[in-house]
């Protein structure tokens, strides 16, 4: 007889396997239906229809009770692990739907971390309170290798054309100029743009060329012939503008690295102009071969949003003041 099949009618396990894991670990029909509170009736007549349906039994008929044969074992552990795998698939559906938990990953660069990041946290996290964000701060080029290699859900890192691929979709992009950073007392801070050139008898603050904005100031560099001497160099954004507050200086920094000073008017911010340094672009990335969760799928949308917010209040305050 052909298993689980009899006169063409395929059998669904669904009420069966409840009976039937109930009778085996009670070891009685009685004592099953008492506690699923249906009639024994009910439940032999559900085992001993797959019994023929299988052409085996299912257990040892006893004076005292039931025990399982050896294909009743087999069954048993079938369904249990059945029940296992519904239960993660269940689970696995709720982070996807970002309802029980879950994680949301990304990488991303130091720009955004400090402010930029938490503050999308702080708002993602109120529809989603039990998902888990993990946020890793990288180097620009590691962070494309981590997107590419599906890593993590997504990136913020520097639009790099040389790095694109299938996988990797750009859903967004930020300007962010490159500029001076100064405290609110310092000569420079009357300005909204100025060259290079004025600022070569300052002290200055730069960033190591491991990070993306020191790398493309010593492109500018370059491409000008221009050299300076810095007073303090750092590979720490942070450690950059707690220089500056002490007033050790006057740092280059893109407007991205001090979006809430410049709020708070604990800093000024003065573009350099574009003829000399370029602005760099920040690229919100992801791996379209990555299914991502609801959560995940909001914190996206919500970064994007506020790239393309940013880049509004940019274009509008796009003709400033030069530093004759």
């Amino acid at each position: 007889m052909n298993p689980m099949r009899n006169s063409g009618r395929v059998f669904t396990l669904s009420r069966f396997a409840i009976y039937f894991e109930m009778v085996a670990q009670a070891g009685s029909i009685r004592q099953a239906a008492n506690v699923l509170n249906v009639s024994p009736s009910a439940v032999n007549r559900q085992i001993l229809a797959v019994e023929q349906e299988m052409g085996t039994l299912l257990f040892h008929r006893h004076s005292t009770g039931l025990s399982l044969t050896s294909a009743g074992e087999l069954l048993l552990a079938t369904i249990r692990g059945g029940k296992r795998d519904f239960e993660a698939f269940q689970a696995r559906l709720s982070a996807l739907s970002g309802l029980h938990g879950g994680l949301v990953t990304m990488a991303v660069v130091e720009a955004v971390s400090d402010r930029f990041i938490p503050d999308i946290l702080s708002k993602i996290s109120k529809d989603y309170p039990r998902v888990e964000f993990s946020v890793k701060t990288m180097d620009f080029k590691s962070i494309w290798q981590s997107v590419s290699r599906n890593e993590v859900d997504f990136g913020i890192s520097l639009l790099d054309s040389e790095k694109s691929s299938r996988r990797v979709r750009v859903v967004s992009t930020l300007q962010a100029p490159i500029g001076f950073v100064v405290r609110p007392d310092h000569p420079l801070a009357a300005w909204k743009e100025s060259r290079l050139t004025h600022v070569l008898g300052s002290r200055l603050i730069v960033p190591d060329a491991t990070l993306a904005v020191g790398a493309a100031i010593r492109e500018g560099l370059l491409t000008q012939n221009v050299e300076i001497k810095p007073a303090f160099s750092c590979n720490r954004i942070v450690s950059i503008k707690a220089l500056v507050r002490s007033g050790l200086g006057v740092a280059l920094l893109t407007q991205a690295d001090v979006i809430d000073e410049e709020k708070s008017g604990e800093l000024c911010f003065v573009r350099i102009t574009q003829s000399d340094i370029k602005p760099l672009c920040f690229a919100l990335t992801h791996n379209t071969q990555r299914q991502l969760s609801a959560a995940a799928h909001a914190t996206l949308d919500l970064i994007s949003r506020n790239f393309h917010a940013l880049s509004m209040a940019d274009a509008a305050s796009s003709h400033p003041d030069t530093m004759p």
